[in-house]
């Protein structure tokens, strides 16, 4: 399904599929099939794509791989589920009213953020590639549900030793009216080009209107070299002055007096706007997305969902899913909560020290019962051999024939020694935990005496054999 279109590309949402049901979804970027023709072309797209893919930020669109498919080239990137700066600013004018200044500052920081990323990308080797956006514009300024903004879209980025871009000697890339005069005038770009260009879109998204617009380029690009850029509370009378200062200087000619960089940018910005008292929450931006094209996003995720359901696919929702509006503050609520309390354990952490406590105890009285059976055994093997003696001496008198030789002692002691012994077994088996009991210990030191193999019974197989627990498999005990 489409969800915008450009000079260069087409994007559209896409379901990226995995193994075990893994679903997501996904902008897929698409040049326009006339431009694949040209190397050239086909050469930027990827080094956007390799660019893009290397900066790892909260406030840049990833970019996660690159799809071709015959002479077909696509981008897979990150879906924000939300609108651009410039549909928010379009709203909002069809509707005659601006932005409000704390949400256009709140983006405005948050662009800057993805920006200073962007700067500060290195190589393999820890050097600065000294990377330039130099596309920055309301349009490449992605605002979503989430009240988050990320900057996309390096298709023109440029990195001051990157030799192989396609760009042309004399060449402007970017958008007219976003350009630094500096850039304009063929000199090198820097980190500088991007910060004119994101004070250009806060005065423009704070006035409501665009700041150096002419008849065509050429006339922009003049007005862009020549004319000073008006003070926002000259212009726009009930913003007062707090933010005069600080857009003032991101819009100076002179590349030497201009902030240095996009983070000192959005910082001066942040910090003029929190003691204006003026700086949104991620809450607010989010109300404004929500309010402005929250019925465009509604019946896009109809059409995907009535796509997915056509190729026998589940309904997946995007990474940046709506937040019901009501449930905000609360969760923002909790976040300061869980800052200053301690969360309760979990119960699941209980659960095995009470199967624990239970296996032991049915260990322990397993042991019992089994030192039980094993002294019953003892005794009645006691008193079977005391008569057997006694009614050997009595023949042995009468009779003057040698009565026979009763069996050797070591023949029949052992036959208690397995009661005994399987008292320790039956304690290992079934309760691990339960080596403290002293039951099993005092059972070998009643040894027994000795006894004849034939009078004695048969000992019980439940006081030799390793009883069988019934109790479940202990997932704890791997």
């Amino acid at each position: 399904m489409k969800v915008a279109s450009g000079g260069m590309a087409t994007v559209y949402v896409g379901v990226l599929r995995g193994p075990l049901g893994f679903q997501q979804l996904v902008a897929l970027k698409r040049p326009h099939e006339h431009l694949l023709e040209d190397p050239g072309f086909r050469e930027a797209l990827v080094r956007e794509a390799q660019i893009a893919a290397r900066i790892h930020h909260a406030n840049v669109v990833d970019v996660r791989d690159v799809d071709l498919a015959g002479a077909s080239i696509q981008l897979v990137m990150d879906y924000v589920e939300g609108a651009s700066l410039g549909q928010l600013m379009a709203a909002a004018g069809r509707a005659g009213r601006r932005l409000s200044p704390g949400v256009v500052v709140r983006i405005g920081a948050e662009a800057c953020a993805g920006l200073a990323a962007a700067h500060a990308l290195t190589d393999d080797e820890g050097r600065p590639l000294g990377l330039v956006h130099r596309d920055v514009s309301p349009q490449n300024i992605l605002v979503g549900l989430d009240g988050v903004s990320k900057i996309t879209d390096f298709g023109v980025a440029k990195a001051e030793d990157d030799s192989r871009a396609p760009t042309t000697v004399g060449t402007l890339k970017g958008k007219v009216g976003y350009m630094a005069p500096e850039y304009i005038r063929g000199e090198r770009p820097d980190a500088r080009v991007d910060v004119f260009a994101m004070g250009v879109v806060v005065w423009e998204a704070l006035v409501g209107r665009r700041l150096f617009k002419g008849a065509n380029e050429g006339q922009a690009l003049d007005r862009a070299l020549r004319e000073e850029a008006p003070l926002l509370s000259t212009v726009v009378p009930d913003l007062g002055d707090a933010l005069d200062a600080v857009v003032g200087r991101a819009l100076e000619k002179d590349p030497a007096a201009r902030y240095q960089s996009a983070d000192a940018f959005g910082a001066a910005l942040e910090e003029a706007a929190r003691r204006a008292g003026c700086f949104a929450s991620a809450a607010e931006v989010s109300r404004v997305v929500r309010e402005t094209v929250g019925d465009t996003l509604a019946e896009r995720r109809k059409e995907v969902r009535a796509r997915l359901s056509e190729l026998g696919l589940p309904a997946v929702r995007a990474s940046s899913a709506s937040i019901p509006e009501a449930r905000v503050a609360q969760n923002e609520a909790a976040v300061a909560d869980a800052a200053t309390h301690a969360l309760p354990a979990p119960e699941t952490a209980a659960t095995p020290a009470k199967g624990t406590r239970r296996v032991m105890a049915v260990g322990v009285a397993a042991v019992g019962v089994t030192v039980a059976l094993g002294a019953g055994v003892f005794l009645f093997g006691r008193a079977n051999h005391e008569e057997t003696e006694a009614a050997g001496t009595t023949a042995s008198a009468s009779a003057p024939a040698p009565a026979p030789a009763p069996a050797p002692a070591s023949a029949s002691a052992p036959a208690p020694a397995p009661a005994s012994a399987s008292a320790p077994a039956s304690a290992s088996a079934s309760a691990p935990a339960s080596a403290s009991a002293p039951a099993p210990a005092s059972a070998p030191a009643s040894a027994p005496a000795p006894a004849s193999a034939s009078a004695r019974p048969k000992p019980p197989t439940t006081a030799t054999t390793k009883p069988k627990s019934r109790l479940p498999p202990n997932p704890y005990a791997k």
